[in-house]
């Protein structure tokens, strides 16, 4: 009897909880290879504003973090390879860091309710960009560069320079005030599952590669959003 309460136990136990654990851990394996996948084909599809010769597609690293802003995936569009290995990758290796970074900040300021990107972040915090620079406004919400200084918080954490920085289930952080880097909802129920940064060529270019891979898995860029209206830009 006791062995068979006890066998009971772990069933409703496993019952409970696996759906729990799936639901805290966000996107599985499979969703983080199809974003992947999505910007692969994207990088493919995208016009280099920077390589020759002229028409040449961008070559991207490709950042995936969960909801806590955990790295699940760095991979170069190109090759496949990862900052370890990166396999004769031509994508700059100073993306690798900055891929990361933006979708640390896409996620890091963005929620169920309200989605930012790197780019909407970095308007923010720009002394030319949107907002009032009446005297009177400026360090409150209605003035010019409300969020000015904030590159300077939540510093990148690539390890201490050696072998295994920039590996997969670290925290790196990091904030950038740039597009590239776009929340990952679920479309319909408007959870928030993580974030994409694409680095590699012009900024346009990194926001179109991040979106479009996005889209191509499935996911939306906006919590109130649909797969057939995703939210993204």
């Amino acid at each position: 009897m006791k062995t068979s309460m006890l066998a009971l136990s772990v069933v409703v136990l496993v019952a409970f909880c696996g759906p729990t654990a799936a639901h805290a851990q966000g996107l599985t394996g499979g969703q983080v290879d199809a974003i992947f996948a999505g910007c692969q084909s994207a990088a493919g599809q995208v016009t280099s504003v920077v390589r020759q010769p002229s028409g040449s597609h961008v070559k991207q690293w490709c950042a995936v973090v969960d909801r806590e802003g955990k790295l699940l995936l760095i991979k170069a569009t190109d090759t496949g390879g990862t900052p370890q290995n990166p396999a004769g990758s031509d994508a700059w290796r100073g993306s690798i860091e900055i891929a990361i970074a933006k979708a640390y900040t896409a996620v890091a300021f963005s929620s169920t309710q309200e989605a930012l990107t790197s780019r909407t972040v970095g308007l923010l915090t720009r002394t030319d960009g949107p907002g009032s620079t009446a005297s009177t406004d400026i360090g409150t919400d209605a003035g010019v560069a409300p969020l000015w200084g904030l590159g300077n918080t939540n510093p990148f954490r690539s390890l201490n320079g050696a072998p295994g920085d920039d590996s997969l289930g670290k925290q790196h952080r990091g904030i950038v005030t740039f597009a590239g880097g776009i929340p990952v909802y679920q479309c319909g129920s408007g959870t928030l599952l993580g974030a994409v940064g694409s680095s590699g060529d012009g900024v346009d270019q990194d926001e179109q590669v991040t979106s479009k891979a996005i889209q191509a898995a499935s996911f939306c860029c906006q919590p109130n959003a649909s797969t057939s209206a995703p939210g993204c830009p």
